[in-house]
């Protein structure tokens, strides 16, 4: 892709965040709950009762609190093992005398 393309994928993803963020700020101050479902090509913006909603919304930050854990725990490992990885192959370009790249 190129520097333009992704540039106006970037500016049309802050246009339709801004949308979102207005659309969610209006339910909030009549009282409903929203939650903002996203995939890939579109996202589904579902409003619910207040009395339902507030469980419901619980339930679900919890769960992507637990998931965006794990996923931050992955990610440290993965850099965990690229560090060593890269420290080993310092330490035998150095132990056979090559310069490192």
């Amino acid at each position: 892709m190129s520097y333009r393309h992704d540039l106006k994928l970037l500016r049309r993803a802050q246009k339709q965040a801004k949308r979102q963020l207005r659309q969610l700020a209006k339910l909030e101050l009549t009282g409903l709950t929203a939650v903002t479902l996203h995939a890939h090509t579109r996202q589904v913006t579902i409003t619910l009762a207040s009395s339902t909603g507030a469980p419901f919304t619980d339930a679900l930050r919890e769960a992507l609190r637990e998931h965006r854990q794990e996923l931050q725990a992955e990610a440290q490992q993965l850099l965990l093992t690229w560090l060593e990885d890269e420290q080993l192959r310092d330490r035998s370009a150095l132990a056979a005398g090559l310069p490192l790249a």
